[in-house]
């Protein structure tokens, strides 16, 4: 039995720490509310009847109800949805062997809109090397309390010893607001011109590192011609920060440099131009000269893994159903574009989609108007979930496949990218307590009844020993068992791209500050400011948050976890309660054209009087979720639909709500 979890002290990126989530993980595995054995649904979808099943049976009723609709529909009439994980790679080989295109994750929801941006600038998606930034700009990104990963524990190290100067920008005061130096309450959506306006007075005083920008660029000078009309003055009305401080904030960046950076954040789906304020983001950062140098902005180091030679399957032979050539032509097909691809299955527009594969992922929580979703629900003739819990969407699927928990399996070995890269391999701590399978083993199960378990004729240890077998060490599977990770000798290594012979993976070979490439598919190739849309009288513009505990809403029913934050509330400006006649602690409603939910008022200075902003993760639908089914509010039930036009990102902070007493 696990008693306790401790960090690997091998393993660099978790600075010798377990966050909160980390140590409640072995709680995952004792839940006595986990799926313990395959179900199928035996009542009507969301009634919660259910029967368990053998292994033999699930797979039988998943192969056949996925023959069916091939055979009706073709094998594009699946949808395969997963989120990023370890095991992800088995489960989107299915559907692709399966032979549908409609391969759709979580990125859409996340992080495709500043991965296109700085690919489309640098031609890679670097990571910022915070430990040794002397200044750091961050605008949104709250990573004191959203997210703990190696940035935040190096932007708390930085702070707190004073190494790093952080301005932050957010209509919140947030915990990350009270540990930086300067906060500022941005005007929502002014992001970009706040940016902008940086980089108008950087080249106005002629502080751009000029060296680097006539070597490695493209696009300087229409870029200094492109700024003249941002001018401090002029973003300090669209910003609400004054524009003296704009100007000292350009001069110290500057200065900073290039041990400065702007730092994009690790959830960037705000508005529907974010990927042009990202985009804006990575050209500072370029003007500066900040690019593969220590405290800047730094490409990947690749460890090389090599790959099992499983049989190949035929490519699929329809279109997207989100039709991401025509639409997204720039973004990552492989990705999918979620709320657009959303809209086509319920049009059924180029075909219908009837079946939804789900692995590890609970649409109904993540997607932005859960209303739009819970129709793509209803219409669906099929949906099998593989999941440790019952989510809320497993809670209206016809099959739940119960994986086992990451402290009971084993998986695949992987390399965890950044400055200093990694190879991991998470290996069983326990036999898995109930009658649950991994990732593989689950694929293996329905491959094999639907004949295509050639594809899949291997084990986990055939394939990890094949991903490892290049690593420089006499045997590699032996020292992975022994010790979890794998470290490159030498540490981090910074300037690799820093000599005039290399090609930057850009169309021109270089960091492209103007972008031909976007011009050509008909989008600004230098990020142009629209002025958003402001609430309407009586109404405010919704923010939503994470906290490090139910990042992905995926343990919110962990007692543990619930201590620390057991339901969310909806903070509101005192000055805007009062206007409505809401107290603190009130029960209120808070309503879109989406829909609505129902949750305390938090009273509180920390939040600009035109918004409002409640946490992710609350307001479960799920019974069997008994800690949180029904406590607090569902943001995805009130979120309005919207999408960055370049990247295909969701526009979480579109929405304008009102706000009433219960």
């Amino acid at each position: 039995m696990i008693r306790k979890l401790d960090p690997n002290p091998k393993n660099p990126k978790s600075r010798g720490m377990l966050c909160a989530r980390g140590n409640a993980g072995l709680l995952q595995v004792y839940d006595p509310k986990r799926i313990k054995k395959p179900l199928i649904r035996a009542g009507a979808r969301g009634e919660g009847k259910w029967r368990e099943v053998s292994w033999d049976e699930a797979f039988d009723y998943t192969a056949n109800k996925l023959k069916e609709i091939k055979l009706k529909h073709g094998p594009q009439g699946v949808l395969w949805s997963s989120t990023e994980a370890f095991a992800e790679v088995f489960f989107k080989n299915l559907g692709l062997a399966f032979g549908s295109p409609n391969i759709v994750r979580h990125p859409t929801l996340c992080l495709a809109s500043v991965n296109l941006a700085y690919s489309v600038t640098f031609g890679a998606v670097p990571s910022f090397d915070l430990q040794n930034a002397n200044y750091v700009i961050m605008a949104g990104a709250n990573r004191f309390e959203s997210f703990i990963t190696p940035d935040t524990m190096d932007l708390i190290d930085s702070t707190m010893n004073r190494k790093t100067r952080l301005v932050y920008l957010d209509p919140r005061f947030t915990v990350t607001a009270a540990k930086a130096d300067e906060w500022y309450p941005i005007k929502p959506g002014s992001d970009l011109a706040f940016i902008l306006a940086l980089v108008h007075v950087i080249i106005a005083e002629g502080r751009h590192d000029k060296e680097f920008v006539k070597t490695y660029c493209q696009g300087f000078d229409q870029l200094a011609e492109h700024v003249k009309k941002y001018s401090p003055e002029w973003a300090g009305n669209e910003t609400e920060i004054a524009a003296a401080n704009i100007v000292r904030i350009a001069r110290e960046f500057s200065d900073a440099a290039p041990r400065a950076l702007f730092y994009s954040g690790r959830r960037s789906s705000w508005y529907r131009n974010d990927f042009q304020m990202r985009r804006a983001q990575a050209i500072l950062n370029a003007i500066v000269g900040n690019w593969d140098k220590q405290g800047g902005v730094v490409p990947n180091s690749k460890i090389a893994l090599g790959e099992f030679l499983y049989l190949p399957w035929d490519d699929p032979e329809a279109p997207r159903i989100d039709e991401m050539d025509k639409n997204f032509p720039l973004a990552a097909k492989s990705d999918g574009a979620y709320l657009k691809l959303r809209e086509n299955v319920l049009a059924a527009n180029p075909y219908p989609v009837k079946g939804w594969m789900i692995c590890k992922q609970d649409p109904l929580s993540a997607l932005p108007d859960q209303s739009k979703t819970m129709r793509m629900v209803e219409q669906m003739d099929f949906i099998a979930t593989i999941d440790i819990q019952m989510s809320d969407t497993a809670w209206y699927a016809d099959v739940v496949l119960p994986e086992s928990t990451y402290l009971e399996r084993q998986d695949p070995v992987e390399v965890l990218a950044g400055i200093w890269p990694v190879v991991v391999m998470r290996q069983p701590v326990v036999k898995p307590v109930h009658d649950t399978k991994p990732c593989l083993d689950i694929v293996q199960g329905i491959a094999k009844r639907l004949d295509l378990g050639m594809y899949f004729d291997y084990t986990i240890d055939q394939w990890n020993e094949a991903a490892v077998k290049e690593l420089p060490l006499d045997a590699p599977m032996d020292y992975l068992r022994n010790h979890g990770v794998y470290t490159p000798p030498g540490g981090p290594n910074y300037g690799a791209t820093l000599n005039p012979d290399h090609r930057f993976v850009t169309q021109s070979g270089k960091i492209e500050i103007f972008s031909d490439r976007l011009k050509e598919f008909g989008h600004d190739p230098l990020p142009v400011y629209q002025p958003p849309e402001q609430p309407p009288a009586g109404s405010f513009r919704m923010l939503v948050g994470r906290k490090a505990y139910f990042t992905h809403a995926n343990s919110s029913s962990n007692p543990w976890l619930l201590d620390f934050a057991p339901e969310n509330f909806l903070w509101i400006n005192p000055k805007s309660a009062s206007h409505a006649g809401i107290a603190d602690g009130e029960l209120v409603e808070v309503s879109s054209s989406a829909g609505s939910a129902k949750l305390r008022a938090r009273l509180t200075e920390h939040i600009r009087p035109d918004c409002v902003s409640m946490l992710h993760g609350f307001g479960k639908r799920s019974q069997w979720l008994t800690r949180a089914y029904n406590r607090g509010g569902n943001d995805a039930a009130v979120l309005e639909n919207g999408w960055d036009g370049v990247s295909g990102n969701a526009a979480m902070h579109e929405t304008f709500v009102k706000v009433r007493k219960a």
